[in-house]
């Protein structure tokens, strides 16, 4: 059912930063009861300040990296169909930034920012899981290369150890260690900058459509030279360098996180706009869509590669992402009106949420070992294998992530608190760890070795939780026990 109470997208906007003065008494007011007392108060719900809407778009679009990257390791390149697919599934680049844009920004519209507090807050959730996963991934790069001789091979000598450093700090500082990386190392780019950021909207209000379309306008004419070669100035020294890497810099996202920046700031109109106009806006977004496969198959006909015809810092393609966002967002604000707190649905999606971001961070590696079975069936219909092969990953990195949030490593792997271990049912992750360590080693035996690893070793972290866990809650049982007299 829709919500009946007043919805704040309805008020009229004003600015966030704002101080509404009392309203002094007069001496028209209607002057009350004497027995006024005896009526009891009406109960004010609590207000639900929730993004429900941000948890919808979240899930898509967390959903729709991983199928984005099954179709890059899987689809050749004369899969029109499935390169057409992942052409639009690259708006999830772009909306994960209008996402961290948008969100930072509501949470802060209407307070101070302490900056030396917020830095030190966000990097520990995202800075200590990029190191660990930088690591994780940098190690296995390393195995896949040579096996256990090639990690040792790192400490046979100084040099090597050198060369091994330099490695490893050159995948730190542009987020290479595995491909989807870049996207913390722009994060803790954006969280450097945010501040400053939202002191410019604090004070420049009733400009910032001018900011929006001076942003619009560098991140076109920025997109339009990325494709092409560079200008003469960028080919050489430190422009060179810069030009080099511009793919794990803010600067290609920088008008989608400023817009989503200035959504959050200006969410009451923002949202209502976005509620009273959804037909309209949808129509609009899937022309954009259609005109923009339709001419992603005219250029390909015409002789256009692959990778360029597809490249998601083409600008005729940016139009697509901003029609996909809309669209996301539009559903978002439907699942919000007609959720139903506590329904299965909800928490679901509430769940969904808890654990997107380690979804995000782990599923290239359980990716990486299924795609090792998924490219011995290149025979076998192209769509069954995509379905399969991203059925399988999606289930494998839930039930990492799920075993990953039980753990004590939960910070440093998802950037959240480990769950609550005298809530954690010991006994039934211990029950979840036996089958799933016999399904890993059945995987092991008969389909696919690296797979049935990762699943063997997921289920051993799983059981030594829940090993600690039982441990911690029978302690805590027996010193609550009072004492005998």
């Amino acid at each position: 059912m829709v919500n009946a109470q007043p919805k704040i997208d309805d008020a009229p906007e004003r600015r966030p930063d704002a101080i509404e003065e009392p309203s002094a008494p007069t001496d028209t007011q209607t002057p009350q009861p004497a027995d006024t007392a005896e009526v009891p108060a009406p109960v004010k719900k609590k207000k639900d300040g929730h993004l429900y809407q941000i948890d919808f778009v979240r899930l898509f679009t967390f959903g729709g990296v991983i199928l984005d990257h099954v179709i890059l390791g899987l689809a050749p390149a004369t899969a029109m169909a499935a390169q057409g697919l992942g052409l639009l599934l690259r708006y999830t680049r772009y909306c994960f930034f209008a996402l961290t844009g948008f969100v930072l920004t509501y949470q802060y519209r209407n307070r101070e920012l302490h900056a030396p507090t917020f830095w030190r807050r966000r990097y520990k959730l995202i800075g200590l899981p990029f190191v660990v996963w930088s690591l994780f991934y940098w190690t296995n790069r390393h195995y896949q290369q040579g096996g256990w001789d090639a990690i040792r091979g790192i400490f046979t000598d100084g040099a090597s150890e050198r060369l091994a450093l330099k490695s490893l700090a050159y995948d730190l500082i542009t987020g290479n260690a595995a491909y989807h990386l870049y996207f913390l190392s722009v994060s803790m780019q954006i969280y450097l900058v945010f501040p400053a950021v939202l002191w410019v909207l604090k004070r420049t209000w009733g400009y910032h459509r001018y900011l929006l379309a001076a942003s619009l306008t560098f991140h076109i004419w920025l997109l339009f030279h990325m494709v092409r070669p560079p200008l003469s100035f960028f080919e050489s020294g430190v422009p060179g360098l810069i030009w080099r890497y511009l793919g794990v810099t803010l600067f290609p996202y920088q008008f989608f996180i400023l817009a989503g920046c200035l959504a959050a700031y200006h969410y009451e109109a923002f949202s209502g706009f976005m509620r009273r106009f959804r037909r309209p806006l949808v129509l609009v977004a899937l022309v954009t869509i259609i005109v923009t496969l339709v001419y992603f198959v005219y250029n390909v006909d015409q002789g256009e590669e692959m990778f360029r015809a597809t490249n998601v810092f083409m600008v005729h393609n940016a139009f697509a992402f901003v029609a996909i966002i809309v669209i996301l967002y539009v559903c978002g604000t439907i699942w919000q009106d007609r959720r139903s707190s506590g329904s299965i649905a909800d928490r679901f999606m509430r769940t969904a949420a808890d654990r997107s971001f380690g979804i995000y961070l782990a599923h290239v590696i359980v990716l990486s070992t299924v795609l090792v079975s998924s490219r011995e069936h290149l025979d076998a219909p192209l769509w069954i294998n995509l379905l399969l092969t991203y059925l399988v990953t999606v289930l494998g990195t839930v039930y990492l992530v799920e075993v990953l949030r039980r753990s004590p490593i939960s910070l440093i792997t998802t950037g959240r608190e480990r769950i609550d271990w005298r809530i954690q049912r010991w006994g039934r992750s211990s029950f979840v760890a036996v089958v799933g360590g016999t399904i890993g080693f059945g995987v092991y035996e008969s389909v696919n070795t690296e797979l049935g690893v990762l699943i063997t070793a997921t289920s051993a972290l799983l059981l030594l939780s829940a090993i600690v866990v039982g441990v911690k809650q029978s302690n805590a049982a027996h010193d609550a026990k009072p004492a005998r007299p």
